[in-house]
């Protein structure tokens, strides 16, 4: 993965170009209708939403009956999109099995045939959401400790991590296996820090707290969820289930979640996002659901403490895809708190050095 970071910001400056220039209505490239259910026939694909990275687009299709089957579909441009999709239709292959009335089902991915400059594709069945509208936090709390306590969320492995390389949006996730959640953690924030000062530049200020938490914090906050015999089961999350990646159904008031980053990781790490100033499901209601349908792991009283560090790595993934996003200091407005709160000064550092 040598040149990875060059190629990912390239993608994302050449992206907004030709997204800009594609109109409301596309052909639906060949390879599409090959992933389409048997006797399904697509008759149109229209703009749908709004990203960063990629197309998104509405197929209106009938199926063998005739009967309408709408699908969602998503284009992407650039060398890692193949590596991208590969990664977004596995986990939502893995959290459909484990939650098939919250995640919707994945139908096919791969290289388009006719379409430049983009490249490559995914398909998902499609649900019809009611704009703006935030997802109920009784139903998602509900939803979303169900789809975690799924036997079908456990880890194939026993390990943290996944089989392939997944990305939060377009930025790339340090998911290798990994047998401690600790340890996992560790890099899994480390390579969102990295990219991060590759979009910002170092921060001496944030630097500083940064190594202190790598040093003291992570070892001590995270740490004490594998000691004194307690054990952190992996499950598979999503990774990335800001408001964005929420949908409310029209007609049934029930949430879905689509885009995934997905990962096998600690069960408290899927609300690391909902902290984030930026998004509405910030709430406290939110958490509060969450934990009436999973209780928090011991230490339950560092469970708060624990959102607050698992923040930093959403934080961190938003300040390396936007320049100067506020939320690079509220990462550091968090590390803050928890140096303090937890008494590490600089002099702990200095003592961490050879």
């Amino acid at each position: 993965m040598a040149g990875t970071t060059e190629i990912q910001y390239q993608m994302k400056a050449e992206a907004p170009t030709f997204l800009s220039t594609l109109p409301q209505e596309l052909p639906v490239d060949q390879a599409v209708r090959d992933a389409l259910p048997l006797g399904t026939r697509a008759l149109s694909a229209h703009k749908l939403g709004e990203s960063a990275w990629s197309f998104t687009a509405k197929i209106e299709a009938v199926d063998g009956d005739g009967r309408p089957t709408p699908y969602f579909l998503k284009y992407v441009s650039g060398e890692m999109g193949l590596e991208q999709l590969r990664g977004e239709f596995m986990g939502m292959e893995a959290l459909h099995r484990a939650a098939p009335n919250f995640v919707p089902k994945p139908m096919g991915w791969g290289k388009l045939k006719d379409i430049m400059p983009l490249r490559h594709f995914i398909l998902v069945e499609y649900k019809e959401f009611t704009q703006g509208m935030l997802p109920d936090p009784v139903r998602l709390g509900a939803r979303v400790a169900e789809m975690h306590q799924s036997p079908q969320s456990k880890s194939p492995t026993g390990m943290f991590g996944f089989p392939v390389q997944t990305y939060d949006g377009s930025r790339l996730q340090a998911i290798d296996w990994d047998k401690s959640w600790t340890s996992f953690f560790r890099k899994l924030l480390d390579k969102a820090y990295v990219q991060d000062v590759g979009t910002n530049g170092v921060w001496d200020e944030l630097e500083a707290a940064y190594r202190r938490v790598q040093s003291h914090i992570i070892p001590r906050l995270v740490g004490a969820l594998e000691k004194e015999g307690r054990v952190v089961e992996p499950v598979l999350i999503h990774g990335d289930m800001w408001d964005g990646n929420v949908g409310t159904e029209a007609g049934t008031g029930d949430p879905w979640i689509y885009d995934c980053a997905a990962y096998y990781g600690h069960n408290e790490m899927e609300l690391g996002i909902w902290r984030a100033e930026r998004h509405g499901l910030r709430a406290e209601v939110y958490r509060s659901e969450y934990r009436r349908n999973c209780r928090p792991s011991e230490p339950e009283e560092e469970w708060d403490d624990r959102n607050r560090l698992y923040s930093a790595k959403t934080n961190f993934m938003h300040s390396a895809c936007f320049r100067g996003s506020p939320s690079r200091q509220q990462v550091l407005d968090d590390f803050k708190y928890l140096l303090d709160k937890y008494g590490v000064g600089e002099e702990d550092e200095e003592q961490q050095q050879p």
